[in-house]
């Protein structure tokens, strides 16, 4: 069986270990006892994994964060205890709601660990480390939830500032993801360290920076808007991803052609 890479600590405190599907990562929030665990993903046998590593460590998890609604981050483990499991109140609604097709977005080993979030309307969450801010916007999915760790400068961006994906904007549209990339731009530019949902951690002074992340997403939007019909098509993570992600780049382009037929020409807003 192939198995996930082996668990990174880009800062004292933060763990980060990723799934061998789609890059999906896990991040453990720690202050040597207790532990926030953030989106935990995404066999049975990497959940179980990480109980492991949390185990190993003696870190107790006292509280889970969901940053949205999909499937892949809404799972969980019986051995990371009975600590509130937490999502902000769009993203706690949409899971109930959606609950059967989260479910059987599920292979069967699965299906018993992804179950609904309590709802989170406050602006930090508390745990014996300090505080994680609550960063919350509507790009991809609805009260979409990156958490800000300070001291440390962390920024867990949730599905937002891929290195391996582009803007997936199908379930909120563009303008909503325009908009998601200006609220997270003023912890971008502050962090030492950005966590993406899927793919790689960035490294503030590096050549893939929290900063350039950011820079790539807007200048895709942007040529998304801009007057060529092929607008976007030469982004690296285009030629390098999975054929589904190709799909998912029509379908922005397709948005865009609908939003330029409503408004008689124009595209949806640039970013700032």
């Amino acid at each position: 069986m192939e198995h996930a890479a082996d668990p990174l600590e880009p800062v004292a405190g933060i763990i980060v270990l990723t799934s061998r599907t789609m890059h999906t990562t896990t991040t453990v929030l720690h202050d040597g006892h207790d532990a926030v665990l953030v989106d935990p993903a995404w066999h049975a046998d990497e959940l179980d994994a990480i109980a492991d590593l949390l185990a190993a460590r003696s870190l107790r998890v006292v509280l889970g964060w969901s940053t949205h609604a999909h499937h892949d981050h809404l799972l969980w483990h019986e051995r990371f205890g009975t600590g509130p499991r937490l999502a902000t109140t769009a993203a706690a609604s949409s899971a109930v709601g959606h609950i059967d097709e989260v479910r059987a977005a599920l292979t069967a080993d699965l299906r018993p660990l992804a179950g609904q979030v309590t709802a989170f309307d406050g602006g930090a969450l508390p745990w014996a480390g300090g505080v994680a801010a609550v960063v919350v916007h509507d790009a991809h999915a609805p009260g979409h939830g990156a958490l800000w760790v300070p001291g440390v400068d962390v920024l867990i961006a949730g599905d937002m500032l891929s290195d391996l994906e582009i803007p997936l904007a199908g379930e909120t549209g563009l303008e909503a993801y325009a908009r998601g990339l200006d609220r997270l731009a003023p912890y971008v530019e502050k962090a030492a360290v950005l966590i993406p949902g899927h793919g790689h951690p960035a490294l503030a002074g590096t050549a893939d920076s929290p900063t350039a992340r950011l820079r790539a997403d807007r200048a895709y939007l942007d040529e998304l808007a801009g007057p060529a019909e092929d607008g976007g098509d030469d982004d690296p993570r285009l030629a390098a991803g999975p054929p589904w992600l190709r799909e998912e780049h029509e379908a922005n382009r397709r948005a865009t052609r609908a939003s330029r037929a409503d408004v008689g020409g124009a595209g949806p807003p640039t970013t700032s």
